[in-house]
């Protein structure tokens, strides 16, 4: 075969591969939940750290996807639907060993530790896990957090779930609950963004989890998608667009 020929069957599979990964991108259902800074609405536009990203390697895939076609679902919602429906997407989602095996993954890209906050009036101190046992914990239901504290044998009845993180900020604000498992930087942002007083919450403590976000795709998403979004990600960090759209939200 001519070299002239090799060239042109090169440039055809490269444009093939290509192709038929954009396909594969905008076969995707894209969703994600109502958690500031890294994803909510604001005047009727989907905005946030993880939006952004998306948007970003979305076109760096050349997808015809755009933020409008981003879902915004309850928590419980978009994680039962990603594990259950294949072409599905979920963020932003913390990585664990639990979860490790239900999901492909795209990240990190930001980190999130999981802590507890509560009322500075109420002077609790929590020196070691067990210390939780006596206390009521408030968590988004299907949440990292709910689920680490399971694991941990913290009494189910001590555990109070609800499907929204702003309704335990309320919650912990009027004393229903004790301490509230939630991501440090989202629930100061939703502390602030719900009219509280930051000044009157404190972190007590930190959980053992990993704390870093990813995009988390349905399990028999393909190996090659994966692949692609991964370097897109990796590109937008090299490029210095990743940090563009963080300080766009934590600055």
């Amino acid at each position: 075969m001519k070299i002239k020929q090799i060239l042109v069957l090169i440039i055809f599979i490269f444009i093939s591969h290509s192709f038929a990964l954009a396909q594969n991108v905008d076969d995707i259902l894209y969703m994600t939940e109502d958690d500031p800074p890294f994803n909510f609405k604001e005047d009727g536009e989907l905005k946030g750290i993880s939006v952004d990203l998306m948007v970003l390697m979305l076109q760096k895939l050349n997808s015809k996807l755009s933020r409008d076609d981003i879902k915004l679902y309850p928590w419980v919602r978009g994680y039962l639907y990603v594990q259950k429906s294949p072409n599905t997407c979920l963020f932003a989602m913390t990585r664990s060993k639990k979860r490790e095996k239900l999901f492909k993954w795209v990240g990190p890209f930001s980190p999130n530790p999981i802590v507890l906050f509560a009322l500075k009036s109420k002077n609790i101190k929590i020196n070691s896990i067990e210390d939780l046992n006596k206390y009521k914990i408030g968590v988004v239901k299907d949440d990292i957090s709910e689920l680490y504290l399971i694991d941990k044998k913290i009494p189910t009845e001590n555990i109070e779930r609800v499907p929204y993180p702003e309704q335990n900020a309320q919650k912990l604000n009027i004393g229903r609950i004790d301490m509230w498992a939630y991501g440090d930087t989202v629930g100061m942002w939703i502390i602030k963004k719900n009219g509280l007083n930051p000044q009157n919450f404190e972190i007590i403590y930190q959980l053992g989890i990993p704390g870093e976000l990813y995009f988390a795709f349905h399990k028999e998403t393909s190996n090659e998608l994966i692949q692609g979004f991964q370097i897109a990600l990796d590109e937008l960090k090299k490029e210095g667009k990743y940090q563009e759209v963080l300080d766009r939200y934590l600055k």
